[in-house]
């Protein structure tokens, strides 16, 4: 199963065929262990990275939103936590060490739009103390993939 899961893990989106090959066994192991690991909430699907910048339509703004909360007791952060990641705008929430408790990722047609949500959902939950949010200016690196080549550039530069 650990092969399974790194594999897996290495590379998402990986056909059933190519699967069974590298790990030499059936594909109908492979199939009967992505249910397994689908039904014990492990395997959790796999997700398309698109680099939004590339295409016209763009208007595309992604979000870093750190909240301080008041945690409930008995519950902790985790209430809070559920009602902000039940949101649909809400793409991700982390419970975080440091300065803040929950760091949440979301993305919006626009940076009015991200700033609106802040101000009148996420900031009316009970319990949010306060919020920082950082907007995403340029993507470098997603999901461990490269979204530019990083070539030599040569600007600036004065050739004499």
């Amino acid at each position: 199963m650990k092969k399974i899961i790194q594999l897996l893990d290495a590379h998402p989106g990986i056909s059933l065929e190519d699967a069974a090959t590298m790990l030499g066994i059936s594909q109908e192991e492979v199939a009967t262990a992505l249910d397994a690991l689908r039904k014990d909430k492990i395997y959790m699907g796999e997700k398309a990275i698109i680099n939004w910048d590339k295409l016209e339509e763009g208007n595309h703004v992604c979000a870093f939103i750190d909240v301080q909360v008041q945690p409930k007791l008995g519950k902790g952060f985790d209430e809070v936590a559920k009602k902000m990641s039940q949101i649909p705008a809400v793409e991700s929430c982390y419970l975080m060490s440091g300065g803040y408790d929950i760091s949440i990722k979301m993305k919006g047609k626009s940076f009015q739009e991200i700033a609106l949500f802040v101000a009148r959902k996420l900031s009316a939950i009970e319990g949010v103390l306060s919020t920082r949010t950082h907007f995403v200016l340029k993507r470098y690196k997603d999901e461990g993939i490269l979204m530019e080549s990083f070539e030599k550039d040569d600007r600036g530069n004065i050739s004499l």
